[in-house]
């Protein structure tokens, strides 16, 4: 099954056509050269790049804002558009990461419930294999998910069944 992963930029510069204002889950990824980044994690090395996960009831305007929040990183006047630039902001990866070095994937799902569970099937599923979250996912409450007591991706009460695709992503 091909992936297709689509260069935020460019995706931002068409005003995000193709993406509705549907719930859905989305994935943001480092690409360098033609390349995914490898990020090194402490379960071992993610080849795909992965930078976070996501979720949302409405994929449209969490993408414009998430694309806001990328390109505003160093406007004071900006309030939090997206978590995912507070995470840039801490980590400084306005200087490492370029614009057009970002990529995204998602998928359309039918309930803002159905993209929560998702985007807690992904993360567990990635924290699973790489023994931590994605490195911008700095957001994810540790504490939540140590008192609901998850234990594996579709074996807890919280994740329900992972979908193909998110298993596609994080494999």
């Amino acid at each position: 099954m091909g992936l297709d992963w689509q260069n935020l930029q460019t995706l931002a510069y068409k005003k995000f056509s193709g993406v509705k204002d549907e719930p859905g889950i989305y994935f943001i990824r480092w690409k360098k050269y033609d390349t995914p980044v490898t990020i090194n994690r402490l379960g071992g090395p993610d080849s795909n790049g992965l930078l976070y996960i996501g979720e949302s009831k409405n994929l449209r305007k969490r993408f414009q804002r998430l694309w806001r929040g990328i390109t505003k990183v160093n406007d004071t006047r900006s309030k939090t558009i997206h978590t995912l630039r507070t995470a840039i902001i801490f980590c400084r990866l306005d200087k490492e990461i370029k614009l057009n070095e970002y990529e995204i994937i998602w998928q359309h799902l039918d309930t803002k419930i159905e993209a929560q569970i998702q985007e807690a099937s992904a993360l567990t599923l990635y924290t699973e294999k790489f023994k931590e979250p994605p490195p911008l996912n700095l957001k994810v409450c540790r504490k939540k998910y140590l008192n609901w007591g998850l234990t594996t991706s579709e074996k807890n009460r919280f994740t329900g069944k992972t979908n193909e695709f998110v298993k596609s992503i994080i494999s």
